[in-house]
C-alpha cells in the first residue's frame, strides 16, 4: 500500500477548509458531485423500505427488482439488452464497480490503457488489482478524444483492455458515435476488452448524444459497463452503482464481492429502484440547471486573461481550462487562485501527466457562486498577467 498514493484532490479540499476555518468565504469549484438534494420520491422509497424492515443482507448481485430496473434503463437509454439474472450486478457506487471488475479481470502484470488526463482512481485501482495502467493521450485540441495511434504504440502482449470515459471527467468531453465506433474497431483489432465508465451518461447538453461501446455490433461481449446512480439522481452518498458485463466476468466479480462487501445497502437499493422506475423530470431539470451554470463558467473564462477552454464541455459538470501563467505550474496556479481569490479549483496534474497546464473547474454549485467565483478568478488573472 506504500505504492498507492492518497487522492491528490484531497489537498485542495484540505487547503480550502483551512482557509474557510480562518474566516475566508471560499467558493468551491473542486467538488465532483451534484449540489442538489436527492429527489423526494427516491428518499420516500428508502424510508418505506426501512419502515417495512428491509434492513438485512441482499444477494451479492443486488435485489432482483433493482437488477431488472438497471437492465430496463440500459435497454431504454443505450439500446443494449442485458439479462438481469446473469449480466447485471449492483455495486456500492461506480467506484466499487471499477474495483470489482478489474480485480476479477486482471492477472498480475496485465496492462490497461488509461485516459490521460482521466479520472484519478483508474490507475490506482488497476494497481490495486496487480495490473499496470498505460497512459493513453487524450487530444485536447480535438475534443479530448483518445489518441489511438499513440495508444497502439503502447500495446504489448500483456495489454488486455482499454478504459473509455464519456462524458469525460475531468474535461466534460463527449465522444460522438463515430469516435466510439473507432474505439470499438481498435479494441477488436488488438483483442482488448473495453471498460466503459458511463457514470455521467445522462448529463448531456444540447447537441451531444450518448453512445455506449456495448451497443456496437459484436461488442457487448467485449465491453464492461461501469454505471452509477450517484450523478444522475444526486445520490452520491447512497453508494449505488452497477456492473453490466458478460456472465463470466459477473461471476468472477461476485467472488470478489463476497470477500469485500457481501452486498450493497438494502434500503438504498429500494431508493434506486424508485429512481430508475419513477419520474425522470428531476434529471432533465438538473441537467438544464447545469447547462445554465456551464454558460456562466465559459463566459467567465473568456474574460479571464491567461485562461482558455480548448474544447467546449458537452456533458458532466466540468470544464478543463488551459492556463498560461508565467512561472506557475498547475498546482502553483491553483494555490494562487485559492489564496488570492478564495476560489478552490483542482490542478490538472492529479488527472495524469497530460493534465499539467490545466485546471479543472466543477460547476456543481449555484449560479450565483459560479458568477462570483469566475469574477474573482478573472480579477486575479488580470493582476497575475498584467506585468507581461
Amino acid at each position: 500500500m506504500a505504492d498507492i498514493p492518497f487522492a491528490s484532490i484531497r489537498r485542495v479540499f484540505e487547503r480550502a477548509a483551512r482557509l474557510a476555518s480562518q474566516g475566508t468565504r471560499v467558493i468551491n469549484f473542486g467538488i465532483g458531485r451534484p449540489d442538489f438534494d436527492t429527489p423526494e420520491h427516491i428518499k420516500a422509497a428508502a424510508k418505506r423500505a426501512l419502515d417495512q424492515g428491509l434492513v438485512h443482507y441482499t444477494p451479492n448481485t443486488g435485489v432482483p427488482d433493482l437488477r431488472q430496473a438497471i437492465a430496463d434503463s440500459i435497454q431504454k437509454y443505450k439500446q443494449v439488452a442485458y439479462s438481469p439474472e446473469t449480466e447485471i450486478m449492483v455495486t456500492a457506487g461506480g467506484q466499487e464497480a471499477i474495483y470489482l471488475s478489474l480485480r476479477a479481470f486482471l492477472n498480475p502484470g496485465d496492462e490497461i490503457l488509461v485516459p490521460d488526463p482521466g479520472y484519478t482512481q483508474f490507475a490506482s485501482t488497476i494497481q490495486l488489482a496487480g495490473g499496470k495502467g498505460l497512459p493513453m493521450p487524450m487530444l485536447a485540441d480535438d475534443n479530448f478524444r483518445p489518441d489511438l495511434k499513440a495508444a497502439g504504440k503502447l500495446i504489448s502482449p500483456h495489454t488486455r483492455g482499454i478504459i473509455v470515459n464519456s462524458p469525460h471527467n475531468p474535461t466534460g468531453a463527449v465522444l460522438d458515435p463515430d469516435q466510439v465506433a473507432e474505439i470499438g474497431r481498435f479494441a477488436r483489432t488488438h483483442g482488448l476488452v473495453i471498460f466503459s465508465d458511463e457514470a455521467y451518461d445522462r448529463i448531456l447538453f444540447p447537441g451531444a448524444d450518448f453512445s455506449s461501446p456495448a451497443a456496437l455490433p459484436g461488442m457487448k461481449d467485449r465491453t464492461v459497463i461501469w454505471g452509477s446512480l450517484s450523478k444522475t439522481y444526486a445520490m452520491t452518498g447512497w453508494r449505488v452503482g452497477y456492473l453490466a458485463a458478460p456472465q463470466e466476468l459477473i461471476g468472477a466479480a461476485v467472488r470478489v464481492q463476497q470477500n469485500v462487501l457481501l452486498s450493497a445497502c438494502s434500503f438504498a437499493q429500494a431508493g434506486a429502484v424508485a429512481a430508475l422506475n419513477g419520474p425522470q423530470e428531476c434529471v432533465a431539470e438538473m441537467v438544464a440547471e447545469f447547462n445554465r451554470r456551464r454558460k456562466i463558467i465559459l463566459d467567465g473564462i473568456a474574460l479571464a486573461p491567461g485562461l482558455e477552454c480548448p474544447a467546449t464541455p458537452r456533458g458532466a459538470f466540468y470544464v478543463f481550462v488551459r492556463h498560461d501563467a508565467a512561472g506557475l505550474d498547475s498546482t502553483g496556479l491553483a494555490d494562487y487562485i485559492l489564496d488570492n481569490a478564495g476560489v478552490a479549483v483542482v490542478p490538472g496534474t492529479p488527472f495524469g501527466e497530460r493534465g499539467e497546464g490545466f485546471l479543472r473547474i466543477s460547476y456543481a454549485t449555484s449560479q450565483s457562486e459560479c458568477q462570483e467565483g469566475m469574477t474573482r478568478i478573472a480579477e486575479v488573472m488580470q493582476e497575475l498577467t498584467a506585468g507581461r
